[in-house]
C-alpha cells in the first residue's frame, strides 16, 4: 500500500503584524497576554493537521492548554473571543464547530499548490478553490487517494457532503524534479527542493530545465551555478551555449603560440646544456 499523502503543513508563515492586528489586539485585551500562545498554539494545530481547519470538539481546550500550560477556560475564552472579534469564522464555527478564515484557507493552499493533491471539505470552504489550477473532480468510482495522486469526491450516503481533492499534478514540473535528481544530485531536503521550485516564480519549466543542461555541460553541478544562469540569462537574453568563431580562433592562436615558445624554450635548455669544448683556433676559421 502506498505511503498516505501527507496533508498539512512543516511550517506556517506568520506576519511580523500579527500583533498589531486589530483582532489579536482586541482578543488579548479581553483575554489577556495568556491570549497570545493560545492563539499561536490553534494555527499550528490548524496547518499541521487538516491545514485549513480545526476541529473545535470538547477535547481540543484540554489538548490545547496542556499544550501551552496554560487553563482549559483560558483556551475556551480565547476561542469565544476569536470568534467574536472575526479572527476565527462565526458561521462555520456555529454550524459545525470548526475553526477557520479565508485568510487561514489562503495561505494553505497556497503553500500546498505544488503538490500532487490536497484534500478538502467542500462545506469548510470559504474561499473560491476554482482559482487554483488543475483542478480535477473525479466521482467516488475513483482508486482512494493514498493509492492515486488523481483527485476525487467522496460523497458521503448519510450527510450527503462532499471531501474533493484539489489536484495540482503537472507533468512539466515532475520532469524537471526528475532531471534535477538524475543530473544534478539527489534532494536532500525540502529546503533545496523549495529553493528548486522558487526558480519557476521567474522562469519557465523549459528555461529552468536549459539551465540545468547548461550546468551539466561546465561540470557545475549545484542549483546556486543554475540560478546564476538563469539570472545571467535574464539579464542578458538566452545564448545558446556556442562560443564565436572569433574566439575559437583566437583560443587556438594562443595555443598554436604557447606550443611554439615551449618549443623554443626547450632549444634553448638544450644549448645550454651541451658541453664546453673550448675556444676556437684563429685556424679553425
Amino acid at each position: 500500500m502506498a505511503r498516505p499523502i501527507k496533508q498539512g503543513l512543516d511550517y506556517f508563515p506568520l506576519d511580523v503584524g500579527f500583533l498589531q492586528d486589530v483582532k489579536v489586539r482586541r482578543t488579548m485585551r479581553a483575554c489577556g497576554i495568556q491570549s497570545i500562545p493560545v492563539l499561536i498554539s490553534l494555527l499550528a494545530n490548524i496547518y499541521r493537521n487538516e491545514g485549513y481547519f480545526l476541529r473545535w470538539d470538547n477535547d481540543m481546550p484540554f489538548l490545547i492548554a496542556d499544550e501551552i500550560g496554560v487553563s482549559e477556560g483560558a483556551v475556551t475564552a480565547t476561542v469565544d473571543k476569536a470568534v467574536q472579534v472575526d479572527f476565527f469564522n462565526a458561521d462555520m464555527y456555529e454550524k459545525y464547530n470548526v475553526l477557520t478564515s479565508s485568510g487561514i484557507q489562503s495561505r494553505f493552499f497556497d503553500a500546498a499548490c505544488r503538490r500532487s493533491a490536497v484534500r478538502y471539505d467542500a462545506r469548510f470552504m470559504l474561499i473560491n478553490v476554482s482559482a487554483y489550477k488543475n483542478l480535477v473532480y473525479v466521482d467516488n468510482n475513483s482508486k482512494n487517494v493514498d493509492d492515486n495522486t488523481q483527485s476525487k469526491v467522496k460523497e458521503s450516503k448519510e450527510n450527503k457532503s462532499k471531501e474533493v481533492v484539489v489536484c495540482t499534478a503537472n507533468d512539466g514540473l515532475n520532469n524537471l524534479i526528475d532531471i534535477y535528481q538524475d543530473n544534478i544530485r539527489p534532494i536532500a531536503t525540502q529546503i533545496e527542493k523549495d529553493r528548486l521550485l522558487s526558480l519557476l516564480d521567474d522562469y519557465s519549466v523549459d528555461v529552468v530545465i536549459k539551465a540545468i543542461e547548461r550546468a551539466v555541460i561546465r561540470g557545475k553541478r549545484n542549483i546556486g551555478y543554475i540560478s546564476g544562469i538563469l539570472d545571467k540569462w535574464q539579464q542578458n537574453g538566452y545564448d545558446d551555449g556556442q562560443v564565436s568563431q572569433t574566439v575559437v580562433n583566437k583560443k587556438s592562436d594562443d595555443k598554436k603560440r604557447r606550443e611554439m615558445l615551449k618549443i623554443y624554450a626547450s632549444r634553448k635548455r638544450s644549448n645550454n646544456n651541451k658541453p664546453f669544448t673550448g675556444f676556437l683556433s684563429s685556424g679553425s676559421l
